[in-house]
């Protein structure tokens, strides 16, 4: 059984009081503008179709690409879409097969007028045939006698006063229509005076409602027409002609101001573009149904370090750019290539919105709180002045505690490591620059300790299980409480660990760079630079 909510919605329209409203679109996208706008309905039109497809309104599109638009808009909104099916695409049986399509594709109502196949549009000038009436009652029969549900509607559309052949005529084929069973007829005129509409409405006697379109005699309203007896009033192809005039001065003043400030204004922003096309609802599908390998993981680039490191560039050191590339770019490619997608950097971080990534308060208390502690799946937080290879993200992403950082203990030993490295000792134990945790994951003791105590050196990276972040959540906010804002992730880690925390430790020795001083930016520079000559 085809779908019928969009007829039964649409016999539902006719049956409440006021004018049906329907706009006519081309495309999804301009079927939900018209369902936003507060329309009754779409009209899938055959002109803005082709015009959109850069060919005349006369045929040269097929019914199945003509189908294709339909059911594509049908499926984009929740309004009943009414098809303009020019003249049933050949002769009864053609009607006949485009009605089962039409109505399988869950279209509200089909529209075929009294014209020869192939038709020319009705505002084209020159001369305009009609078919014998009894010819286009037969078709109206056919499609009623095809159609499978009751609900879908066929719509007579009546052109004798396009052609010119006089109101009489056009009465004459109405009644003729209805009588082969039309559930609608749709009269059609081209003057700029809604009169000729405004007689007919008056002179129709029958219980069967009738559409207009008020494209030429666009001064009458919908309420004055459906006052003089008119019952869905179709604005058939404004969406389209007000498109064209706006992307041509568009596209104008691209071309005049070498740029697209000017413009910025009267455009749609890109949030609007996403919102039409459903990219919130996208998202919560796959936070509900999709599980590429296991469970979900966002990550967050917060503050590295108390005070601005002197590097000699105001801002966050995510902010500088090495090699063509910022620090942000970079740790976010990273994050990527490990298979986290879902990333936030703190609001000092400038560029963000080029690197795909959320901006979060700049406090490392309101950073976390701003990712809710309600996530189910793991969070990896990471320092604003490191960078990573993505080797050692994906090891830190393999650990399954609660709370894991990253250490290198690739150092050999106090007095090698940078004046300013984060020291960490560990509950295992090495000898002579070897390391080996056999089957266990090794602990942090402590965290912060001088580098003559250290084992290891924090790497600035953690990876935390819903547990594990809502404890971090919960120190950052006892530090703010405490006096102490803008706590660095390490400052918080170590609150952890004094707490009691097992905090596990993935050991590296390479594949991680700090930027806290100008040596390092020219180190991590010479690096890239040779990495990627």
């Amino acid at each position: 059984m085809p779908s019928i909510r969009g007829a039964a919605r649409l016999r539902q329209a006719f049956d409440r009081p006021g004018p049906v409203r329907i706009a006519g679109a081309h495309n999804p996208l301009g079927a939900r503008l018209a369902e936003r706008a507060g329309f009754d309905g779409v009209w899938s039109s055959g002109l803005e179709i082709s015009a959109s497809h850069g060919v005349p309104d006369a045929d040269i599109l097929t019914m199945s690409e003509l189908l294709a638009v339909a059911r594509s808009m049908a499926m984009a909104v929740d309004l009943p879409v009414v098809a303009d099916c020019d003249a049933g695409y050949g002769n009864a049986n053609n009607v006949m097969h485009m009605v089962r399509q039409y109505e399988a594709a869950g279209i509200a109502a089909v529209s075929i007028e009294d014209k020869p196949f192939p038709k020319l549009n009705s505002f084209v000038p020159g001369r305009q045939e009609l078919v014998p009436i009894d010819e286009f009652a037969g078709k109206i029969a056919a499609a009623k006698a095809a159609q499978s549900h009751p609900d879908l509607m066929v719509i007579a559309r009546i052109e004798a006063l396009i052609a010119g052949w006089g109101m009489a005529e056009a009465l004459r084929r109405g009644h003729a229509y209805v009588e082969a069973g039309a559930d609608a007829v749709l009269i059609h005129a081209k003057g700029d005076s809604p009169e000729p509409i405004m007689t007919f409405l008056q002179r129709w006697r029958l219980p069967v409602p009738v559409v207009v379109v008020p494209t030429t005699y666009h001064t009458v309203t919908a309420d004055e027409l459906h006052r003089a007896g008119a019952r869905m009033v179709i604005y058939a192809n404004q969406g389209l002609r007000a498109s064209i005039a706006a992307v041509s001065e568009t596209f104008a003043a691209i071309l005049r101001d070498g740029r697209t400030t000017e413009i910025e204004p009267s455009i749609a922003p890109l949030s609007t573009v996403f919102d039409l096309q459903g990219v919130a609802r996208l998202q919560e599908q796959e936070d509900r149904f999709l599980h590429r390998r296991g469970q979900q993981v966002r990550a967050v680039m917060v503050s590295g370090a108390r005070t601005a490191p002197p590097l000699g560039v105001p801002g966050s050191p995510a902010s500088i750019t090495i090699a063509g590339s910022t620090v942000l770019e970079r740790q976010a490619g990273a994050l990527r290539r490990a298979d986290v997608q879902d990333i936030s950097a703190c609001a000092d971080v400038a560029g963000a919105a080029a690197a795909g990534v959320t901006r979060c308060p700049a406090d490392t208390a309101e950073a976390l709180a701003s990712l809710g502690t309600q996530f189910s799946g793991r969070t990896v937080v990471t320092a604003s002045d490191v960078l990573f290879d993505p080797g050692p993200l994906r090891q830190l992403l393999a650990e399954p505690s609660d709370i894991a950082v990253l250490v290198d203990v690739g150092v050999p030993g106090p007095g090698h490591r940078a004046p300013d490295a984060c020291g960490v000792t560990l509950d295992s134990w090495g000898t002579n620059g070897r390391r080996i945790c056999g089957d266990g994951v090794p602990r942090l003791t402590a965290l912060g300790v001088p580098d003559a105590e250290a084992d290891a050196e924090f790497a600035g990276a953690a990876v935390l299980s819903a547990k594990g972040f809502a404890a971090l959540h919960d120190a950052a906010v006892a530090r703010r409480a405490g006096g102490h804002p803008c706590a660095t992730l390490a400052e918080l880690l170590a609150d952890l660990v004094a707490a009691g925390w097992p905090v596990h430790a993935v050991e590296i020795a390479s594949g991680w760079a700090e930027l806290r001083t100008a040596d390092d930016l020219r180190r991590v520079s010479a690096l890239l630079t040779r990495d990627e000559a």
